[in-house]
Order: structure tokens, then C-alpha cells, then sequence
């Protein structure tokens, strides 16, 4: 009987199969790394941290006027209700950030059509988790979190 060779058996190429699929994936790990955006880090921290005062005011004021609102957006029309509570402004500004991906941040600007009513349209169909933040002229904030998977409304929170 003659033996086959070891490149033509099958154990030596599992033993080796192992450590290669494992650099395979490391390649692939660091160049996504190296290659994807960082939205999640602030380039400049110290800068940020220091705005958080401005926010922080801006939050007191309205917890000052007793501000709230509940908002409702219809994706079918691109509506954006917002039922509010001690908002007497012409308009209000409504921030959507995204949590991962800030290219798709955008504003838009709710007018009021009855007393602590206002309404707003958006430009293109929206899904999954927004970070929104109210804003008037006067200098009140307030934010909420929206879920789209759950629900097409939320609470703001002061």
C-alpha cells in the first residue's frame, strides 16, 4: 500500500483552514474599522462639555413655563402634529437625530395653527429611533425619544 501524500489528505488542510479563517476575519474587522464613519465620537469633547450649560438653561426655562407636548407624525401624508402645553410662539423648530448615523439629521419648522397646536411636514418618509428636540425662539428645549417600530407618537419629557 502506498501512502497519498499530506496536501492530498484531509486533516492538515482542516488544521490550517482554522488559523486562516481567523486572519481572513481579522482583515476584514480592521478594515471596517479603519474604513467606517465615526459619528458616535466628538472630536472636540472639551468643547461639547462646556455647551452643556447652554443646554441645561435652556432645559430650566422650560421646566420654569411648565412646557410639555405630545407629537404624532403620520408617515403615510409626512404630518407632523404637535399638541402642546403653555406654547404661545408662531413657531417651533423640531430636531430629529438620528442615534448612529448623523447624515440623517434634519430640522423642521412646526407653524402654529390653534392655540398650543402646530403642524409640520416632512420631506421624506422616516423609521426607527429619533432623538427629537423642541425648540423655540424664546430659548426653551425640550426632548423626547421616538421609536417608529413601536409607535408613531411620544411624550416629551423635560
Amino acid at each position: 500500500m502506498n501512502p497519498t501524500p499530506w496536501y492530498k489528505q484531509f486533516w492538515p488542510w482542516f488544521v490550517i483552514s482554522i488559523p486562516l479563517s481567523s486572519m481572513f476575519v481579522a482583515v476584514i474587522q480592521i478594515s471596517y474599522a479603519l474604513n467606517s464613519p465615526n459619528d458616535m465620537v466628538i472630536d472636540n469633547y472639551y468643547k461639547e462639555g462646556l455647551g452643556i450649560n447652554t443646554v441645561l438653561d435652556k432645559r430650566n426655562l422650560a421646566t420654569e413655563l411648565k412646557i410639555s407636548a405630545s407629537i404624532i407624525v403620520d408617515n403615510t401624508t409626512g404630518e407632523v402634529l404637535l399638541t402642546g402645553e403653555n406654547t404661545q410662539e408662531e413657531w417651533l423648530t423640531l430636531n430629529f437625530y438620528n442615534s448612529a448615523i448623523s447624515k440623517k439629521d434634519f430640522t423642521i419648522k412646526l407653524t402654529r395653527i390653534a392655540d398650543n397646536q402646530y403642524r409640520g411636514n416632512l420631506d421624506k418618509s422616516i423609521s426607527g429611533i429619533w432623538n427629537l428636540y423642541l425648540e423655540s425662539a424664546i430659548g426653551w428645549q425640550i426632548s423626547s425619544r421616538l421609536n417608529l417600530s413601536q409607535s408613531d407618537s411620544a411624550q416629551f419629557t423635560l
